[in-house]
């Protein structure tokens, strides 16, 4: 694949983040954070930036 097994693991993560950020609007972000596997809050909101360009909040409301 060319990426590291936890880079994929982690895109995997954030690509169902953004599934649920999309049409669960009613959810916590912190419940979408723990739903897919990210630890806590912190631990998802310092990787979601990195691979989407933009925090959780500002992804849902675009």
């Amino acid at each position: 694949m060319g990426i590291a097994p936890y880079q994929y693991v982690l895109q995997q993560r954030i690509e169902r983040a953004k599934e649920l950020l999309r049409k669960h609007r009613e959810m916590a972000i912190v419940d979408v954070a723990l739903s897919c596997g990210f630890a806590n809050q912190t631990h998802f909101h310092k990787h979601f930036p990195k691979l989407t360009g933009m925090t959780p909040k500002a992804y849902r409301k675009y």
